[in-house]
């Protein structure tokens, strides 16, 4: 039997990770509850099924990776609560094509962050990248309402590719995070203090049910493949392979409930997702280059 290469694994763990968590915006369309409660029981699962997790990969020190997540790990554990909010506000206040593809421009606000914060430089490449990516952005959330679309929600699915870019900041700069106890610690958290605003005993049986695959089952393990996929492949491709979940997301919905695209979120969509699929080529065509020329002779 062939063994796979470290590359062609990688590729695999990571494509799995991305096509387990692809329906997750479909399930929380069909979950009928109010958004708080919504949050609430995705978030409280969530923590369970990290738990479960992280006792599996750590079964003797499960307890001192909670205790050991750091000053870094608690400002995740915020940044994760606060992206969690906004993307479910999002994906209940527009339509999930909307909030997957806005969600996308995730890897531009990690730059900006970079630069404001980290003082990182960026690039002339990345900053018209930026620029085309914005209008992208203003041209889906000029839908004017249609296809369910909202500028609340896409607001909101903004500030979520923010937290979420903010989280990878922190985890850039400080790797040795373990990052399934912090999402444990961030679902109690997010639980906890949107427990005020929600209604945790009105929810139905089935939406029971849809909610415990979500939070139990698909986004740890989604989480711990895209997680462990990096580890063989260089991050421009986990970043390339990503943006199928903004191709897969809203087909899923399509299909299941007939949600169609509207005609700005198509072109708007089309500028964002083939802008940074282009963005995402040319740097690993430029690593290739760079590791080929450290290989020659000197």
């Amino acid at each position: 039997m062939p063994v796979l290469s470290q590359h062609l694994k990688g590729v695999i763990i990571t494509a799995l990770g991305v096509l387990i968590i692809s329906p997750d915006g479909l399930l929380t369309r069909v979950i009928q509850t109010d958004h708080w409660t919504l949050i609430f029981w995705r978030a409280i699962l969530l923590s369970f099924g990290m738990w479960i997790l992280t006792s599996l990969v750590h079964p003797n020190k499960t307890w001192t990776y909670y205790k050991n997540i750091g000053r870094h790990g608690l400002l995740m554990v915020v940044l994760y609560a606060f992206g969690t909010i906004s993307f479910i506000t999002a994906i209940t206040h527009t339509s999930v094509a909307n909030t997957l593809i806005i969600l996308s421009t995730t890897p531009l606000f990690a730059a900006l962050i970079g630069f404001i914060v980290l003082r990182e430089s960026i690039e002339l490449r990345t900053w018209v990248v930026i620029a085309l990516v914005a209008v992208g952005v203003y041209i889906i959330s000029s839908d004017g309402g249609s296809q369910g679309a909202t500028l609340y929600g896409d607001i909101a699915a903004m500030l979520g590719a923010f937290f979420l870019a903010a989280g990878f900041t922190v985890v850039r700069r400080k790797p040795e995070i373990s990052v399934f106890p912090v999402f444990s610690i961030a679902g109690l958290v997010t639980a906890i203090v949107v427990l005020p605003l929600a209604q945790p005993f009105a929810i139905t049986q089935k939406d029971m049910g849809y909610l415990i695959i979500m939070g139990v089952y698909m986004l740890p393990l989604a989480t711990a493949l895209m997680y462990i996929g990096p580890k063989y492949i260089p991050a421009s491709e986990v970043g390339l392979m990503l943006l199928l979940e903004s191709v897969l997301g809203p087909t899923w919905v399509w299909l299941a409930l007939d949600e169609e695209l509207g005609q700005n979120t198509l072109i708007g969509g089309a500028i964002i997702l083939s802008t940074l699929a282009i963005n995402t080529l040319w740097v690993m065509k430029s690593a290739s280059i760079d590791r080929r020329m450290r290989a020659l002779p000197e």
